[in-house]
């Protein structure tokens, strides 16, 4: 395989907004890659699919406690920490897509950081902690106020986000795992499944792998 064969794409997401996964399934269907990876840890899907139904069931047990009805799971805050416990919607959509067309699907982020948040999750779902949620005046779906970070970087170059440390040695480890799966794959089109943020790399890190980078509400924004 030629470079001029190689293809690698960067396709920036929202995570939890469950709106991305037609737009998601829509694109891997038109460019059908070979092998995706998702910026998502191993520690971090196993722990979801082994304790995700424990934690929901805690959360609906807290609001009947707390006398709410079904309709507090519309407060954006406890719908955003149910979906934080859930099988992320990326991965979902690139299993199906990989089941019906074939390839390969790599979870390439670090454990550690996973772990790190995970455990602190006890706390999240606490009682006290869900009252707390429920008194904050709920302003509307956050993933809105991401949309718009997002087109004030796209659009106008404007970034009102921090593109943290954490994110740096992320995307270094994530950078040569695609670097070494690359090299152990015959395959040609490659796509990088991760959050939006990322498409920023100030230090160009996936520089050269020369990555296509597209943001999955605006399919004909590239960068």
């Amino acid at each position: 395989m030629s470079e001029n064969d190689f293809i690698f794409y960067m396709i920036g997401i929202i995570h939890r907004d469950s709106q991305c996964a037609v737009k998601l399934a829509e694109w891997l269907e038109e460019k059908q890659p070979d092998v995706i990876t998702i910026e998502l840890s191993n520690f971090g899907l196993a722990f979801r699919e082994k304790m995700g139904d424990f934690y929901k069931k805690n959360l609906e047990e807290n609001l009947k406690r707390l006398n709410m009805d079904t309709n507090a799971m519309l407060n954006h805050y406890i719908e955003d920490i149910k979906k934080y416990i859930e099988i992320p919607y990326e991965y979902r959509v690139a299993q199906k897509y990989v089941k019906k067309n074939r390839g390969f699907i790599y979870l390439i982020d670090l454990d550690i950081f996973s772990f790190i948040k995970l455990k602190e999750i006890d706390t999240l779902f606490d009682l006290e902690n869900i009252r707390n949620l429920l008194n904050l005046e709920d302003k509307g779906e956050e993933t809105a106020s991401e949309r718009l970070f997002a087109r004030l970087y796209f659009e106008e170059g404007i970034k009102a986000f921090p593109y943290t440390e954490e994110m740096r040695i992320r995307d270094i480890h994530m950078k040569d795992r695609i670097s070494l799966l690359i090299r152990c794959h015959n395959e040609r089109k490659f796509t990088h499944i991760c959050g939006w943020q990322h498409l920023c790399d100030p230090h160009g890190i996936y520089k050269t792998l020369n990555p296509i980078k597209v943001f999955i509400y605006d399919q004909d924004i590239c960068i």
